[in-house]
This record gives C-alpha cells, sequence and structure tokens, in this order.
C-alpha cells in the first residue's frame, strides 16, 4: 500500500469504534537461543534496552499523531509485550513505554497489560516498577518445570528459581501465568503430569497455556535430533496422551478449560490478548518485526533491526501494509466468526457456514462428530470435544480450505 497511514488510519479507526483495540509491543531480544525456538532475532548486549524503549516511544509518538485526537474515542482492552524477552529490558526502560501508551491512548479501566518473558531476570523488582507504570499482569515461558529437561532446551532456570521467581511475582498481586509445551525430545507422560501438579501446588499462577511442539526444521533443536544429540520429538498419538493427562490433571486441581489451549485457576485471568488477536480486534504494533492489523489492512514492521531504526526516523509509522481500507464497511468474514467461536471451544452453528459450503460442510461435521470431536448441545450449538480442543488448529485449517475451495469451484 502506497498512501500514507495518516491518510487514511484515523478514518477506518472510527469507522470500527465498536471493535476491540490492543497495542503490541514487540522485543525481539533474547540473552540467548533456545534449542526449540525459530524465532530468535537480536542478542542482549549492554545498553540495548535505553536505546530500544527510546525506539518504542517514538513508534508511540507516532502513531498517536498519525490518528490525531480521534484515538481518544476508543478504548484500549489489551496491551502485550511480546517478544523475544521483554523481560530483558530494565525497569525503568519498559516503565517509560508502558506510561507514555497510557498517556497518548484511553485505556479501559479493566484493560490486561501484560509483560512476557523468561524465568531468569523476570524480577519482583522489576515487576513492581512496571505494575506502577500499570501492568497487571506477566506471562513467563516455562516450557517444563523439569531441570534437565530445561536444560536440553537452553532454558537456564532450575525448579528452585521458579518456584520462587513466580510466588514473588504472584505476591505482588499480579496475575501471573505460564507457558508448557508438550512433545519435548525425552519429555515422558510423568514430567507432563509432574508439571502440572508442581504448577498447582507449589506455586500461585492463575492460568497456564498447552503448547504442542512444533519441531521447526533447521532449528538448533532439530539439528541436534539429526546429529543424535537429542531423541525424536513425540508423535501425535504421544502428543494426544500428554494433552489428555495435562487436561486430567488440571481439572483434578479446579483449572477450567478456558480456550483450546488455556486453563486458568479463577476469573481474573481472561488471556485478553491471546483472545483478542486471534478473532476481529484492531492491534496496533509498535517495534522492530512487529505484527498488527487496523481494519481490513494488516501492518508489519521491518524485522531487521537497523532499517526498523532508519525507517522510523522518515515515517510516521514505519510498517508495509496490506490490504484495501475501503473495505472496512464489509461483513464479517467467515475466518472471523470461526475464530471467535473457537476461541470459546466451539464451532459456529452450520447455518452460519457460508452457503456454498452448506452441502459439504454438513458431511464434514456429521464425521468430525462420529469422530468425537465436535458434540451437539443446546439449541445449534457446536461444543468442541477435548478431542476437538487438540485437533482446533486442524479443524479451522480443513473447514477454512473447505470454504476456500467451495467458492472458487462455484
Amino acid at each position: 500500500m502506497q498512501e500514507p497511514f495518516e491518510n487514511w488510519a484515523p478514518r477506518v479507526f472510527m469507522a470500527r469504534e465498536d471493535a476491540p483495540l490492543g497495542l503490541y509491543f514487540h522485543v525481539p531480544f533474547c540473552h540467548h537461543r533456545c534449542t526449540f525456538c525459530p524465532f530468535f532475532q537480536n542478542t542482549t548486549r549492554e545498553g540495548f534496552s535505553s536505546e530500544y524503549a527510546g525506539l518504542l516511544r517514538r513508534a508511540v509518538a507516532s502513531m498517536a499523531a498519525a490518528l490525531g485526537k480521534d484515538r481518544y474515542e476508543r478504548e484500549v482492552q489489551t496491551l502485550y509485550f511480546g517478544g523475544g524477552t521483554p523481560s530483558d529490558m530494565e525497569a525503568a526502560d519498559l516503565a517509560s513505554v508502558v506510561r507514555l501508551a497510557r498517556e497518548q491512548f484511553a485505556f479501559s479501566p479493566e484493560a490486561e497489560v501484560t509483560v512476557e518473558g523468561r524465568v531468569r531476570g523476570f524480577t519482583a523488582e522489576k515487576a513492581r516498577v512496571w505494575m506502577e507504570a500499570g501492568v497487571n499482569r506477566f506471562s513467563l515461558g516455562l516450557q517444563s518445570s523439569d531441570t534437565r529437561l530445561r536444560r536440553s532446551l537452553g532454558r537456564l532456570a532450575d525448579r528452585e528459581e521458579i518456584v520462587r521467581n513466580l510466588n514473588a511475582l504472584s505476591e505482588l498481586g499480579a496475575i501471573v501465568i505460564v507457558d508448557l509445551i508438550y512433545g519435548l525430545p525425552g519429555q515422558s507422560l510423568d514430567m507432563v503430569r509432574e508439571d502440572i501438579r508442581f504448577l498447582a501446588e507449589e506455586t500461585r499462577i492463575d492460568g497456564l497455556d498447552l503448547y504442542a511442539l512444533k519441531p521447526f526444521p533447521g532449528s538448533p533443536m532439530m539439528k541436534a535430533v539429526q546429529a543424535g544429540r537429542l531423541p525424536e520429538p513425540t508423535d501425535a498419538v504421544g502428543r494426544g496422551q500428554m494433552y489428555v493427562a495435562a487436561s486430567d490433571a488440571l481439572a483434578g486441581y479446579g483449572f477450567e478449560h478456558f480456550t483450546p489451549q488455556h486453563w486458568r485457576r479463577s476469573a481474573r485471568e481472561r488471556s485478553a490478548y491471546n483472545r483478542l488477536a486471534k478473532v476481529d480486534a484492531d492491534i496496533l504494533p509498535f517495534g522492530c518485526s512487529a505484527g498488527g492489523h487496523l481494519g481490513p489492512v494488516a501492518m508489519m514492521n521491518e524485522r531487521d533491526l537497523g532499517r526498523y531504526r532508519q525507517r522510523i526516523e522518515v515515517e510516521s509509522v514505519p510498517a508495509m501494509m496490506m490490504g484495501d481500507p475501503a473495505n472496512v464497511g464489509y461483513g464479517k468474514a467467515f475466518r472471523l466468526v470461526l475464530a471467535d467461536a473457537l476461541e470459546e471451544r466451539s464451532l459456529p452453528p452450520l447455518d452460519a457456514w457460508p452457503q456454498v459450503t452448506q452441502g459439504l460442510g454438513a458431511k464434514l461435521l456429521a464425521n468430525w462428530m462420529a469422530a468425537g470431536l465436535v458434540e451437539a448441545q443446546r439449541g445449534d450449538e457446536l461444543r468442541l470435544t477435548r478431542a476437538g480442543c487438540f485437533w482446533a488448529s486442524h479443524l479451522q485449517k480443513l473447514l477454512l480450505g473447505l470454504v476456500a475451495g467451495s467458492a472458487s469451484a462455484g
């Protein structure tokens, strides 16, 4: 898209005033590369935090200027610092970005403001400064609580450090969640069950995400597997067994299965950003390699830090944009209807599927119900079973493929 952001963005921003609004800040720096991760970009270095915070503040000011006073007409529902490792930033630097964002945009009183990071270095001292600036939620990439397994992933904190840091964050009154990965090389069912027991009994976390390992070709992990230094990752059957074991254990400890991948211990954990990022929300991106969208226009910032720095010097909003802002008034696409439903652990009712899919769609749905992936409940509600939650992303791809294929055939 060649038209400058400020020429069309205020109109699209206000045309979608009822859509949820979020801010995403990307911090593409890590102390080192974990073996399972394909997203590593930059190594943290002395002074990076102050310099990068300056770039983020400039990005906030530029976005605010481009949107003008209209930006105060919509409330921000969620702000999320992702990465990379945002917790590697110095406390005062990240806090300064949060404060500026709160000054330049209108925040809902219930806004969820999250900082993501790793256990090592995510101290209560940093968290206290961030909470004073308006942060209220912390998300830590744990992957596993097994010290030996963590070391094979490039994670340095041991179990004693994990429990100490997680509980220190909880004691501040923040919402604390963690990510777990299942299907890792060398991981067993007992390890997965022990992860849940440990977190439920020895920490006060508010929720957790369960992610199946994605064995990216060329990652350090898969190179180690190919070289014989690590065993093969768990296959699909084994991953399914791990998902069931974790799900059973979480239910036993009173965790609510909130979305296909997320469980929570209390209603104060809402997983707002993760949910809104998948549905029909506007997400404004800030920082190197951050992505988001405003209405029908997808936005992606430069991945290379040097080029990002150069572009932010000369452009109001240094993002590549794809889409047509003239389409802002069109009806909600089925992919968004589907995403909304999946986040509620369900499928849209059949009569909400595109007309061109109705015949094949009914047969596909019948197959899924026979396979135990979906069950009919009250009225026309189509609820995902536990197996359906495990396969949710695959069901989404199949259904969207059916829609695309039916449309092209028609």
